[in-house]
């Protein structure tokens, strides 16, 4: 038996991220949520509903997304924003 990826997602919780998400779980990966801490429970529970395992991780930290990537066969983003998100936080995923 071969054991399932698991794929990290940043940006799950939005749209295109939702859809990556939810098309990994189908083809049956593991995957794991990139979310900030204390994220709301409505939005915990829309990403569970996705399949996935919604992981804190501070994205102003490399030790936490380390912690929060490590063992992950591959980290796909689908975060959006300016700057701040595209060259900030997502430099933050090569940990």
């Amino acid at each position: 038996m071969i054991d399932q990826p698991i794929i990290a997602v940043a940006g799950a919780g939005g749209d295109l991220g939702g859809r990556i998400a939810r098309a990994l779980v189908a083809r049956g990966a593991t995957v794991r949520a990139l979310v900030r801490p204390g994220l709301e429970t409505a939005e915990r529970a829309r990403i569970e509903a996705l399949g996935a395992t919604p992981t804190p991780a501070d994205p102003a930290s490399v030790d936490a997304m380390a912690a929060a990537i490590a063992g992950a066969a591959c980290v796909v983003s689908a975060l959006n924003g300016l700057h701040e998100v595209m060259i900030g936080r997502q430099s933050v995923l090569r940990a």
